[in-house]
């Protein structure tokens, strides 16, 4: 079990890592559906399943209409 935990905390960090260095938003969306994704994995191979879940109902729809709002913002050509 520890070594899945850390397994999945270090592609948690690589999904940070992908959001953080990606200057097109288009492609940092992928980065933050990867962190969410594991580390909600993370949580629930801890037994934390309620948690899990209320992190990737709230945090993933939150940022992906902030990811939304910027993307069309990039698009506007004005």
């Amino acid at each position: 079990v520890t070594y899945f935990v850390l397994i999945m905390g270090l592609l948690c960090v690589l999904g940070g890592l992908a959001v953080a260095s990606n200057p097109s938003p288009y492609y940092e969306v992928l980065g933050l559906v990867l962190a969410s994704v594991v580390g909600c994995g993370c949580l629930m191979s801890l037994g934390l399943s309620s948690v899990a879940l209320v992190l990737f109902m709230l945090y993933l729809n939150e940022m992906l209409m902030v990811f939304a709002y910027s993307v069309a913002l990039v698009a506007d050509l004005f």
